[in-house]
């Protein structure tokens, strides 16, 4: 697995885009939590995460951006292994949280674990960055 990282301007606001490329799974979810809390303690408060080349996503890979949208929802939380997520503050996501591009079988898992509720799904990089 691998991340990129690029600071955007969004319509009004700065935003990191996040690009995940290979699967997210047990082995890689808390590097992938660990990158976003970066990038929500310097420089951006929005964050749009690019799923484009993620072929394949775990229950792992769901409880990360489950705790990501914790983290940019101001809600602090440490990423424990073998923790059961708790989706009560979830809902200000789709203020902070973009999902960008899942393809496949990782829009399948998405929809499946119900996270399509919570968050703002975008084909564009271009129009998720002008939602912000």
């Amino acid at each position: 697995m691998d991340i990129q990282v690029s600071i955007e301007q969004g319509k009004s606001q700065t935003v990191a885009v996040m690009k995940v490329r290979g699967e997210i799974n047990a082995e890689n979810f808390v590097e992938v939590v660990n990158k976003a809390r970066e990038l929500y303690n310097n420089p951006a408060r929005n964050l749009i995460l690019d799923l484009g080349e993620v072929p394949a996503i775990s229950s792992a890979g769901l409880v990360a951006i489950h705790k990501i949208a914790l983290i940019y929802s101001g809600v602090p939380h440490k990423v424990e292994e073998d923790e059961n997520p708790d989706f009560t503050h979830s809902s200000n996501a789709r203020k902070y949280v973009r999902l960008l591009n899942p393809q496949g079988e990782v829009k399948k898992a998405l929809e499946d674990a119900k996270l399509t509720l919570f968050f703002k799904i975008f084909g564009d990089l271009k129009e998720a960055l002008q939602s912000f």
